[in-house]
């Protein structure tokens, strides 16, 4: 028990309470963002799942074998189908284009359906399509047609009844370029209309849904019979964009988690150093009457041992209430509530709170546990222990492989750790410019500010590094929230395409063409797009490039052209002329990650049917232009044997936005992608998002002040004398007060001006490397990173100090005494 009695009688010293408090700082930081990135996950896994209808799918542009499905039966797999095809819809003398999905029973297999049996009624929820003889559509298909719900309506050789409204279907977004509002109808009704023949462009998909280790042994036996127009959608397919996105996200606060947990550590280093240095005399007296190494370790690191495993529990108490709060407050950005967590965050924050401890806290002790006593009680220090440094390793290595397995990435965590060493030299640099000012002639607070600074210049470099990195963090996130997507505006030409229409029919082409010039919009050409897959490279199938690019898994726009389209510039060989009748332009970046050359003859698969052509040309886009741009061009008539669409892109004034309801309902089969909206959910998304990595930058923050109030506190004994001193010469206490102001406001105006540099060349990075933006300075930078540099390290440094002057001067000297 004696542990605990001096744990109890310690804590008014005040280290102890320093230590618990960035143990629970750093345990809890880590244990929220595991929590939320494990939530974040789950949540994910569910949605993708409800974004394919099932657990995996398999895409077809032909039916599959009957044995396949037999195979998955006796596997005691869940199965249902789609079928989806584009058609043209008949009620009296009202057509219209649609796009039909018939639909098994079962379907959907996860997800749920939203159905209303009347225009006006609340949408429901069910786990199966329409009944033989039914069919849902959506919305707007009745005033198109001037139909209601009970309504005949003609498909192919058949006749339904309109029963019901579609509001949303779990796997709709799965094709972005579907023909047409929907119809959806029940799959053995569709041998009857006789509408798929030979030749029709059909998408089958199958569903399955099971035990884990059925659909795996399942999948391992079907892969051999894959052809090219057949593949496997599984949940990493499923939302790719949006689970890189959360991916990037929850590396990034992983990263800023790291980065608190490491100056939650520098404080608790400091305040176990200074817990050592406080006891030593303790010690001394205890091995003079005999208690040996062994039994002050014992007490000590029974101390410690209780003090971490309270500050931890608090840890990870507060760590689970602070990211169930950000769930709450970020309930409305999730497409599914998010799952309970599982266990493992637990252990990430006890293991977080064990590296703290045995890299930071132990040490001292250790070293305490040292003490020579004779040495120590006649306050001789000629012979220091040369193996002191020797205590410094342990730290840096247990933060080393924390944030190692934080991040999962050893180039992440050497380069975090390359530039904090930059980070903590250019503290040092700013640092030494500091201390040797000419300050002190402003006066006699400058004159003591300025000697406080050059008598802990050592500590003055770690503050300084220590606010820095917490300020680099919060300045970066806020500029980079909003300025860079600014910065992406400002670089779009003036009146750049706002909005796209896509899958526009040949006989709808002249159409769109005169609606578009009848408003006298600027856009661009009209392109022809066909959709195919890269099957072959030189006669080889391209099966072993699969994993260097996305773009071989998938079907591909293909399109042809006579002339270099706007913004795209020719780096190899060259564009074809008026005698040229077959070629392809390939777009230099996707040549290079396939490792494409000029000459190479690629082989595609176009709805079963197959073209080659040679490579003639590489280009490159500018993805910024809001234009179409397609990775492969051919030249003109390459693909005039496949049936095709058009796109195009144009600006479209806010002013004139209802052109777009005339648009719809003029041409009700074209997809009209409407870009100003997407940017404004870019924006929501960006804010909502925000909010939680920024609530793990202000801990890092708090960090900073942990630090700096353990460094305050290692030298407050210093601060005390030379306070009493000043006063007894006459100094007043104001002074005093003045000079701290003037020391802790400087160190912060360093800090900002470190943190101003170091955010500038993040926010060069990101613009460059990931946005692919010029790079625009942000003047306003260097004035913020000061001035809260300046209140923030100025307003809590002098607190922490306000102490030291405030003691009754005779009261400090008598006790130096």
């Amino acid at each position: 028990m004696l542990p605990l009695r001096l744990l109890s009688r310690d804590w008014r010293g005040g280290e102890l309470a320093l230590i618990a408090t960035a143990l629970v700082l750093a345990v809890s930081c880590v244990t929220a963002i595991a929590h939320f990135g494990d939530r974040l996950t789950r949540a994910m896994h569910i949605q993708s799942q409800s974004f394919l209808a099932a657990e995996r799918v398999v895409q077809s542009s032909k039916p599959v074998p009957e044995a396949w499905l037999d195979k998955a039966s006796e596997l005691g797999l869940q199965q249902a189908q789609t079928v989806g095809f584009a058609s043209m819809l008949s009620a009296g003398d009202e057509f219209q284009f649609a796009s039909v999905k018939a639909v098994s029973d079962g379907y959907p297999l996860v997800g749920q359906l939203e159905m209303r049996t009347t225009t006006t009624a609340t949408p429901i929820t069910t786990q199966q399509g329409p009944a033989p003889g039914n069919v849902w559509l959506e919305p707007r298909l009745l005033p198109l047609m001037n139909l209601e719900i009970g309504s005949d309506l003609q498909l192919g050789d058949s006749t339904f009844t309109v029963s019901g409204l579609i509001d949303q279907e779990p796997d709709r977004g799965a094709n972005l370029f579907s023909m047409g509002a929907r119809l959806m109808m029940h799959a053995d009704d569709l041998a009857a209309t006789n509408i798929l023949q030979p030749g029709s462009r059909v998408t089958y998909r199958y569903l399955f849904a099971g035990d884990d280790a059925a659909l795996k042994q399942y999948f391992k036996w079907l892969k051999p019979h894959l052809t090219e127009h057949q593949r496997v959608i599984d949940l990493q397919e499923g939302q790719p964009r949006v689970a890189k996105a959360l991916d990037r996200a929850e590396s990034f606060l992983y990263l800023a988690g790291s980065l608190a947990v490491l100056l939650a550590s520098v404080a608790v280093g400091l305040a176990a150093r200074r817990y050592g240095l406080r006891h030593a005399n303790y010690v001394a007296v205890m091995k003079s009457l005999g208690a040996g190494k062994q039994k002050i370790l014992a007490i000590y690191i029974g101390q410690m041992t209780a003090l971490t495993l309270i500050a931890t529990a608090v840890g990870l108490a507060i760590g689970s209430f602070v990211q169930s709060q950000a769930v709450n407050l970020l309930q409305g950005f999730f497409p599914v509530t998010p799952p309970p967590s599982s266990w493992q965050p637990l252990i990430v924050g006890i293991a977080t709170g064990l590296a703290c401890v045995i890299g930071f806290a132990l040490p001292p002790l250790f070293r305490l546990a040292q003490t020579d006593p004779m040495q120590t009680l006649r306050q001789d220090w000629s012979n220091p222990d040369k193996r002191e440094w020797l205590g410094l390793i342990p730290g840096p290595l247990s933060m080393l492989l924390l944030i190692w397995w934080l991040s999962g990435s050893l180039a992440t965590t050497a380069a975090l750790l390359a530039g904090l060493g930059l980070l903590v030299a250019g503290s040092a640099g700013i640092n030494r410019l500091l201390v040797r000012g000419k300050l002190a002639a402003l006066g006699g607070s400058w004159r003591i500010a300025l000697g406080s600074l050059q008598r802990r210049a050592g500590f003055n470099t770690l503050l300084i590094a220590a606010f820095g990195t917490g300020l680099l963090a919060m300045l970066a996130m806020f500029y980079a929230r909003t300025a860079l997507i600014d910065e992406w505006q400002m670089q779009l030409p003036e009146k750049a395409p706002n909005h796209f229409l896509v899958n526009i029919a040949p006989y709808e082409l002249d159409g769109v063409k005169q609606k578009i010039e009848g408003k006298n919009l600027e856009g661009t050409e009209f392109y022809p797009m066909v959709r195919g897959r890269l099957t072959a490279v030189n006669g080889t199938p391209v099966d072993e490039r699969e994993q260097k690019d996305g773009a071989i898994r998938r079907e591909l726009n293909l399109s042809w052209t006579d002339t270099v389209p706007a913004d795209n510039k020719i780096v190899a060989g060259e564009w074809w002329d008026e005698n040229t009748t077959e070629g392809v332009s390939v777009e230099v970046e996707v040549a290079a990650r396939l490792g494409l050359e000029m000459g190479d003859v690629l082989r595609f698969s176009i709805g079963g049917l197959e073209t080659e052509a040679p490579i003639t040309s590489l280009r490159t886009l500018d993805w910024n232009s809001m234009r179409p741009n397609f990775f492969m061009l051919f030249a003109p008539g390459s693909l005039d044997n496949f049936p095709a669409t058009y796109i195009q892109s144009f600006y479209l004034p806010p002013e004139e936005k209802l052109f777009i309801n005339e648009l719809v309902k003029n041409f009700p089969s074209v997809s009209i992608i409407e870009l100003d909206k997407i940017i404004a959910n870019i924006r929501e998304t960006i804010g909502q998002v925000a909010i939680a990595i920024e609530s793990v930058l202000a801990l890092m923050l708090i960090a900073g002040v942990l630090v700096l109030i353990a460094g305050v506190r290692a030298s407050i004994a210093e601060r005390l004398q030379e306070a009493a001193v000043i006063r007894t010469l006459g100094g007043r206490r104001q002074l005093l007060i003045r000079s701290l102001m003037i020391e802790f406001g400087l160190l912060g105006i360093a800090a900002g001006l470190l943190a101003a540099f170091g955010t500038e060349a993040t926010l060069a990075v990101l613009s460059q490397r990931v946005f692919e933006l010029p790079f625009n300075f942000h003047p306003g930078l260097w004035i913020l990173g000061p001035l809260v540099g300046a209140l923030l390290v100025g307003t809590a440094g002098t607190l922490a100090c306000r102490s030291a002057v405030s003691q009754p001067p005779l009261k400090v000297l008598r006790e130096l005494a």
